[in-house]
């Protein structure tokens, strides 16, 4: 039976509880569309919960926090700041939200996520953005029974967030039996303060492993923040953690994230390329396990402890917020037991924003939740309502690991338009029936790959000026589905121009572009000139649309990080003619359109005799005038008065031309 544990007030004083369809899930509502501000710092936002009475099993249970945002009053968001005339703050920085659950028996942290540089007026957080941070909690099932409180703590200085928070309880066999877990530390400690260090806010603790219990790993929540004047510790400080048991290091960790610059929220109104301690703006933060050594067995004590790296903080601004638990497990309930966590592409989740859409290979991810190591993973997947593709997937995947795989391309992916389904199910795992069916299959929805026509293509590519000292390297790729390389180009020269013409079959196509500083070709005012990615059609002399580097704001292009993917489907696309250029085979672009600096024409083919160019203004005078075999022909506007133009390009009896606008 599915039931929606609804925790609203209700007017004489009562939770009220309310039934919905059959099924097998429970749905807790915690919060819904909480106004967070900042006082959450100092008082935290509590609510009364009722959890199941723990009388059933779960397969899963998620914690799914939806972030979205709310006007505040006065606030402007194109003059938002602090200074004289100015409006505030409203969902315009980055603050880390932490969910706790309260139980009679122990409080631990449950999750914690960093809201995004969200300012309004930026194209992917408008007021109406809301995101759902989904996390698996099914661990923490000793403490998700019955009476309890959740507590909401948003370390945010101003307003502009709304929380909306519930439980999934999905009934079923886990993967492991949690025996017991207690609390180590949730707090947060001075990092390098010599009067107030953080070994004494971090203490050992004494443990006893049950009986019962086969294995216990340690879930760790650790975020660096602050900026001294030492080395910007502890949010952009890379700096290390060792987790010891009985007095020696089990294991050492850096307290970093380096891929900002591949967030999937982009671009934001803040420095979100920046790598920082353990955190991304806009992003989840995620768990670090660290399972006890053999030396830990059934029955014994044993004492852990946090060892940080050596530093001393020059004005003690630095700190470290922890959130751990000690878990205490039985043995697998399941030899064998593959599940598919997430497709990744075709999706339209905003989480696989970057990987999408597609038209080529289908990537899902897939976790071991058995004890054996998987070997072969056999899986049916198509469009809904297609015929099914099937695939065999070998090689070696440990307990309790989970892998990206890439399944073969399928023709309806490129074929389909508009928004459709893609499914994909677990048809057997090491050669038999998987033996835990819950979470086999997975279906979601998805936008087709955009359909370019016609065949002629060129790439306008211009390197951004250095950033931070260093030329801002970019490269670029273009594959077919073969995995052939059709065109690339490698940016090596800061400010430098590259035009790069091509020809595509129909077919369908991957773009990868990648930048080595994860600052993009543009990044606010942090490069002196700004550079651009763009591709036309020579036939038609369009510019394409790219959105993950157009972004919907001139002042924005580029500003995509660390690099970005784009598959599309070329249809109707024309033979290429070699030779003398003749009519049927006469293709020119002209670009950029409307020109600044200079005027660039692409001719396909090979000439045998030269061109007349000409540019005319609307009165009939000629401004610009040549003969030539070259095909790649620039005409500098320097002397070319803004306003609208006639540019003919001709060979012996065929004329092309095209209306050129200058606007400098």
């Amino acid at each position: 039976m599915k039931k929606i544990y609804s925790l609203l007030l209700l007017a004489f004083g009562a939770f009220g509880v309310a039934q919905a369809n059959p099924g097998d899930t429970t749905i807790v509502v915690c919060q819904q569309n909480k106004q967070m501000d900042w006082p959450s710092a100092g008082t935290p936002y509590d609510t009364a919960v009722v959890f199941p009475d723990g009388s059933k099993t779960y397969r899963k249970i998620l914690l799914e926090f939806t972030l979205g945002k709310y006007a505040c009053p006065g606030y402007d968001p194109s003059n938002p700041g602090e200074g004289a005339g100015q409006t505030g703050w409203c969902g315009d920085w980055d603050y880390d939200v932490h969910t706790l659950v309260l139980a009679p028996t122990d409080t631990l942290e449950l999750a914690r996520f960093i809201t995004p540089y969200a300012n309004t007026n930026f194209p992917r957080t408008p007021l109406t953005w809301r995101h759902p941070y989904v996390f698996d909690v099914t661990d923490y099932y000793p403490l998700l029974k019955n009476n309890a409180f959740l507590r909401i703590k948003y370390n945010g200085y101003s307003g502009g967030f709304t929380g909306s928070v519930r439980f999934i309880f999905i009934e079923g066999t886990p993967p492991r039996d949690v025996v017991k877990l207690e609390s180590l530390w949730v707090k947060s400690s001075p990092y390098g303060n010599t009067s107030n260090p953080i070994s004494t806010n971090i203490t050992e603790k004494t443990l006893v492993m049950p009986g019962t219990a086969v294995s216990a790993e340690m879930k760790l929540i650790i975020t660096g923040h602050g900026g001294d004047n030492t080395a910007n510790c502890a949010e952009f400080c890379k700096k290390w953690y060792q987790v010891m048991v009985n007095g020696s290091m089990n294991e050492q960790k850096d307290i970093w994230r380096d891929d900002c610059g591949s967030n999937f929220l982009y671009p934001q109104s803040g420095t979100w390329i920046y790598d920082r301690g353990n955190w991304c703006p806009g992003d989840l933060v995620h768990d670090n396990i660290h399972k006890m050594p053999a030396t830990v067995t059934p029955g014994s004590t044993f004492t852990t402890n946090l060892n940080f790296q050596s530093y001393t903080s020059g004005n003690n601004g630095a700190s470290y917020n922890v959130a751990a638990g000690m878990f205490y497990y039985g043995g697998f309930n399941h030899t064998v037991d593959a599940g598919i966590e997430n497709i990744v592409s075709p999706s339209t989740l905003e989480a696989n924003y970057r990987y999408n859409p597609v038209c080529g290979q289908p990537v899902i991810n897939v976790k071991n939740f058995g004890s054996s190591t998987l070997t072969s993973i056999k899986f049916s997947y198509g469009v809904v309502g297609q015929t099914m593709a099937s695939y065999t997937w070998t090689g070696s995947m440990a307990s309790l690991n989970a892998m990206d795989i890439t399944l073969p391309s399928i023709p309806e992916l490129k074929n389909v338009t508009g928004t459709n389904q893609f499914t994909v199910s677990i048809v057997e795992a090491n050669g038999a029936a998987d033996q835990d069916n819950f979470n086999n299959t997975m279906t979601t929805a998805f936008e087709a790959a955009p359909k370019w026509s016609g065949g002629h293509y060129r790439v306008d590519f211009k390197m951004s000026s250095n950033y931070s000292g260093q030329i801002n390297k970019t490269n670029w790729t273009l594959k077919d589905m073969d995995g052939n390389t059709i065109a690339s180009r490698q940016g090596t020269a800061s400010s430098a121009t590259y035009a790069d013409t091509f020809h595509l079959a129909n077919g369908c196509y991957r773009l990868d572009v990648e930048n080595t500083t994860g600052a993009g070709l543009a990044f606010f005012t942090a490069m002196t000139t700004k550079g651009y990615f763009r591709i036309y059609n020579l036939g038609t002399g369009n510019k394409m649309d790219l959105p993950k580097t157009d972004l919907g704001n001139p002042g924005l292009e580029g500003n995509f990080g660390n690099g970005f993917t784009q598959y599309f489907t070329v249809q109707n696309s024309e033979v290429v003619g070699v030779g003398e250029i003749e009519k049927s085979t006469f293709s020119m672009g002209v670009y950029p359109n409307p020109a600044k600096d200079a005027i660039h024409i692409e001719v396909l083919g090979q000439l045998k005799e030269k061109a007349q160019i000409q540019l005319t203004n609307i009165v009939g005078q000629v401004v610009y005038k040549n003969e030539t075999k070259d095909q790649n022909v620039y005409i500098s506007t320097e002397n070319i008065p803004n306003g609208i133009y006639l540019l003919s390009y001709t060979v012996g009896d065929v004329k092309k031309v095209e209306k050129v606008i200058v606007s400098k």
